[in-house]
């Protein structure tokens, strides 16, 4: 293909999120660059009264690492957000169309898949049959290292239709020979070697594309020569209602790889990724060294000086994990994966990856893993905290107190307020700090990391190249009594002591509030000094709302939609979600609905917080 060629490519009005979004950017950053530096001023501050304080005690020092936590996990936030709304970095990725069908470019359809029910699959395939564009263009490879007689037979029946369909497998792998990675690399190093496409799409097992997903997504990589890769954001058909385990992974997408995508460094999600096949081959193809390969192929690109792109249209639909066992297993899986960047540093992993770029890998491998080990340590000592910590900040004056709650509220403000702010640029209105959702499995993610690096040996059958369909901790068969002993014991360590913990964190809670009523002195010194301390108000919420999750499943389990619900089969008997669900993914709440679901919770600790410093 030229170069100089010219494509038809037609620019789309944006969405109505994405105009809503961009009135706040300039907030954004301001609220941003304020958390940042409100936060250093507090917690010099903090220090500075510690230190110069007479009488130190192990519980203000607790205090202090607890609080440097739970910052440290705001803080990369904060700076994302800061970089991202630069004036120079303002233009949001719009909606594009590719309208002329003449001198386009080749692409092939990668269906990666080990062991999913082959009615799942078949759907996949068909959809991925019959996209808009040119047949003569296009091939859709299955890749099924579950090498399943029964799959190849029904591809091959439907490669009779379609004959730029083909089958392939490396035979039974069952998550070995380098996984999903080991997958892909067969197709661009082995099967591509005679007429190799320019373009490469990559669809797991469930995931159904919708038909225009070719002409939206190529443009903006034919527009863009130094673009090596474009992922598109994941839709679900059987999400349950509410969505109460945040399976969509709806603030991945919208804040924080949205913010990315603005610095040209979206992190690859796997599914629906759409990228040039030159510059995967020159990066070294697939990063075997790691579970999860598409977010290091995203690292190594972006090393390389490539820029990596997102769009959140509604492009494609999958299947989330359809019992908690399942959810955190995929999790799990997931959190293995960034463990094993460190695994980069070493000679036989590198693949010759430039050394700058493998120290980058594995110091944020080594990031993620000191993040959940954060979350773990506060969120247990949280409770001793309510319930032994008098005095947890230095009280030698009024002074001295005053002047430490009044920059502690102006702290923990400053989080809330760029918590809102972040929503309301992203145009969804999410539960207050959702970056920390699903950090209630932070414990079960640390398990799983220390027995799989520790105590495992090579991958086992979980560790499959699609999606957590063929998973038996998916079954919902089974009476609600056997789901509860399956989630609290018989999962990667269950969720036992998120429970126990919820329970405890409401009991020193209130225990705390009775020890700051009934005490000796004044009440509003012991009251600002013990459990009214806002930065421990926030974390008692933080805590408490999160480990609230997991309790709430086993009380109130979530219907799942089955396939049959949810899919309806086109005039060409193509199975596509009904015309509701994809209403469901595309719809976002008004502006209002943010204000109630952040802003209030915010006006009221303001409030709180005024009152008791009065």
């Amino acid at each position: 293909m030229s170069p100089d060629h010219v494509y038809d490519i037609q620019e789309l009005a944006p969405d109505e999120r994405t105009v809503a979004g961009k009135r706040y950017r300039n907030y954004l950053r301001f609220a941003s660059q304020t958390a940042l530096w409100a936060a250093y001023v507090y917690f010099a501050a903090r220090l500075f009264f510690i230190l110069t304080t007479p009488e130190r005690t192990w519980k203000m020092w607790a205090m202090f690492t607890v609080e440097g936590f739970f910052a440290y996990m705001s803080h990369n936030h904060h700076q994302l957000s800061a970089a991202a709304t630069k004036p120079s970095e303002q233009k949001s990725r719009g909606r594009l169309r590719l309208r002329s069908s003449d001198c386009l470019p080749r692409v092939d359809v990668l269906i990666t898949c080990c062991g999913e029910p082959s009615d799942v699959i078949l759907d996949t395939v068909r959809a991925a049959c019959v996209l808009d564009y040119p047949s003569s263009l296009l091939r859709v490879r299955v890749l099924d290292d579950g090498a399943s007689t029964e799959l190849q037979e029904a591809v091959t029946k439907l490669s009779l239709k379609w004959n730029h369909l083909h089958y392939h497998t490396r035979g039974k792998q069952s998550g070995k020979s380098f996984a999903k990675a080991g997958n892909l690399n067969y197709a661009l190093f082995s099967l591509q070697t005679e007429d190799p496409p320019e373009f490469c799409t990559v669809v797991d097992a469930d995931s159904i594309l919708m038909p225009e997903f070719l002409r939206a997504t190529l443009p903006h990589l034919l527009l863009d020569p130094e673009a090596a890769l474009l992922t598109t954001r994941q839709y679900f058909y059987n999400l349950p209602n509410g969505d109460p385990l945040s399976q969509s992974r709806a603030y991945f997408y919208t804040c924080e790889n949205t913010e990315l995508d603005l610095l040209n460094h979206a992190l690859d999600a796997g599914s629906g990724a759409v990228f040039r096949r030159d510059a995967i081959l020159n990066a070294g193809g697939y990063p075997t060294y790691s579970f999860s390969e598409d977010w290091q192929l995203s690292l190594i690109l972006r090393g390389l000086g490539k820029r990596t792109m997102q769009v959140q249209e509604v492009l494609q639909f999958g299947l989330v994990p359809t019992s908690l066992a399942g959810h955190v297993k995929q999790r799990n899986r997931w959190h293995i994966g960034h463990s094993q960047q460190i695994s980069v540093m070493f000679p036989s992993a590198n693949k010759g990856i430039p050394e700058k770029l493998r120290w980058d890998i594995a110091i944020g491998g080594l990031t993620i893993i000191a993040g959940l080990l954060c979350y773990v340590m506060g969120y247990v000592a949280l409770p001793f905290l309510l319930v032994f910590g008098d005095s947890l900040i230095p009280a030698e004056s009024a002074v001295q107190v005053k002047a430490q709650v009044i920059l502690a509220t102006i702290y923990v403000a400053s989080t809330w307020a760029y918590d809102w702010f972040r929503s309301a640029h992203a145009g969804v209105p999410f539960a207050p700090f959702a970056h920390a959702e699903n950090s209630w499995l932070a414990g079960a993610h640390l398990y799983a990391v220390i027995r799989f690096q520790l105590f495992g040996s090579k991958p086992k059958g979980s560790f499959v190249t699609g999606s957590t369909a063929n998973s038996s901790e998916n079954a919902t068969s089974i009476s609600a009594l056997k789901k509860a002993y399956r989630d609290i014991l018989q999962s990667s360590s269950g969720i036992l002591f998120n429970v126990g913990l919820f329970f405890a964190s409401v009991g020193a809670f209130v225990i705390a509030i009775q020890m700051a009523i009934y005490g000796h002195g004044d009440l509003v010194t012991r009251a600002l000094t013990t459990v009214a301390w806002p930065p421990l108000l926030h974390l008692s919420f933080l805590v408490i709302f999160n480990n609230w999750v997991p309790v709430m499943h086993l009380f109130n389990h979530p219907e799942y939609y089955s396939r049959e619900d949810r899919l309806v089969a086109s005039e060409k008997n193509i199975s596509y979600p009904k015309t509701g669900v994809e209403k469901d993914a595309a719809s976002e709440r008004s502006f209002a609905a943010i204000c109630c679901s952040v802003l209030v919770p915010v006006t009221l600790v303001g409030l709180m917080m005024g009152v008791l410093s009065l």
